[in-house]
């Protein structure tokens, strides 16, 4: 079930405008929130009892495994969000067998880029399984959203956010805590969050294995998820080229003073990452059936509600930094860098806000190809002008570039967002 087909009661109908979003974004992103929270928790331990260069390489698995679902909803949930806005179910059971592949296929990549990146054999093996199990969870949260059953998706969030909880906190006050040991934790909580999506839907994923051809998705690769993931992956590169950037040039030490700057602004990073998925069946509704004026309810409200989790987080960031760097800072990171980082990572985070909801609407538009045609000149931008500052300038310089990138894509998707209007408006 979306945000835009939950029914308003009548009391709320009397309450200012905000005061109904807010409260509707707040039931929807508490399962979000609370991974979020988990995930703000065990990176404040991994970067407080781990070396930097550990710290760096769990950061690094942060990134790519936000790439993996990313991937994950492009090849697969998008072609099934697409299909049910045409009331068509019949690609529902190939997308399910293709999504087997990808998130292997993603588990295995992770391993091999954690291995050029300083890992152990078994830390890559370990991070790499961690990173397959939790873009499954993910597409089955998708999954969950679209079918209408989001008890199921905030069950299985709480589940992995409390799991992974205590038992890094008892680990932590047991000094027991390493790179291995915090990976295997993060994976066997990522295997428990599956079991609150029930038996049935496991099912229904294990007889997908056996079902249809994979040459059945050639036709919807072709029309849809080609597209998608071009543009998934270009958007990748301009978002976190320094990320690939700075730790495979300056190596996963360096990385680890702008993962800092990523862990003040998760919170609003998660909003950006897991409302788009809550939204896109909402606005392919609304597109299907030509209610523009409904249409752009859903993309000002979500607008609100991104603005409302960063405006959040940037409270929260003054706050730590002034009053309680310690939860932040150890020995080799000074305050002065750390709040530099945070406050380009910002602004970063700040475009996204007004970017992402029309990306979102055009992705639900089905205008996949023009998106790439976006990433692919962002992209270039980006990757180059963050490795001429890194060069010139160090590691946190880099993040100018991700900055730039990010300003490109908000004035090409204002433009595209001009000419849909005039097309279909």
């Amino acid at each position: 079930m979306a945000i835009a087909d939950i029914a308003t009661p009548s009391w709320a109908a009397r309450q200012p405008a905000w005061l109904g979003v807010a409260g509707r974004y707040a039931v929807s992103a508490a399962g979000p929130l609370a991974v979020s929270a988990a995930h703000f928790l065990a990176s404040l331990i991994f970067l407080r009892l781990l070396t930097a260069r550990e710290f760096g390489l769990f950061s690094f698995v942060m990134v790519v495994v936000s790439f993996g679902m990313s991937a994950t909803a492009s090849l697969v949930v998008v072609p099934i969000t697409q299909a049910l806005a045409r009331g068509d179910t019949s690609g529902r059971a190939v997308c399910f067998k293709i999504n087997w592949l990808v998130c292997g296929g993603f588990g295995i990549a992770l391993g091999l880029a954690l291995g050029l990146g300083g890992a152990t054999p078994v830390q890559a093996a370990v991070m790499g399984l961690f990173g397959s199990v939790f873009a499954w969870r993910w597409f089955a949260r998708n999954m969950a959203y679209i079918d209408g059953r989001m008890r199921n998706a905030f069950a299985s969030d709480i589940t992995y956010s409390l799991l992974l909880i205590a038992t890094l906190s008892v680990l932590a006050l047991a000094h027991r805590i390493s790179l291995l040991l915090g990976s295997e934790v993060l994976l066997a909580a990522a295997l428990l969050a599956l079991i609150p999506f029930g038996s049935d839907f496991m099912r229904v994923q294990a007889r997908a294995l056996a079902g249809p051809r994979l040459r059945d998705y050639a036709p919807i690769f072709r029309n849809v998820s080609r597209w998608a993931l071009v543009g998934v992956f270009l958007t990748e590169v301009t978002v976190n080229a320094h990320a690939y950037l700075v730790t495979f040039i300056s190596g996963a030490s360096a990385f680890a003073l702008l993962a800092l700057g990523m862990l003040l602004l998760r919170p609003s990073a998660l909003a950006q990452s897991s409302l788009p998925d809550l939204e896109r069946p909402a606005m392919a509704r609304a597109i299907a059936a030509r209610d523009f004026t409904g249409l752009d309810r859903i993309r000002r409200h979500f607008t609100w509600g991104l603005s409302a989790a960063w405006m959040t987080n940037l409270a929260l960031c003054a706050i730590i930094l002034t009053f309680f760097p310690a939860l932040v800072l150890k020995k080799g990171y000074s305050i002065h860098d750390a709040a530099l980082v945070a406050a380009i990572s910002a602004a970063v985070m700040g475009i996204r806000v007004l970017r992402t909801p029309l990306a979102v609407q055009l992705q639900a538009a089905g205008e996949f190809k023009a998106l790439a045609g976006i990433g692919s000149i962002s992209s270039v931008i980006s990757v180059v002008t963050t490795l001429a500052l890194l060069l010139t300038f160090g590691p946190i310089a880099s993040l100018g570039g991700i900055f730039l990138g990010e300003v490109v894509i908000l004035i090409r998707l204002r433009k595209m967002m001009r000419d849909w209007k005039a097309k279909n408006g």
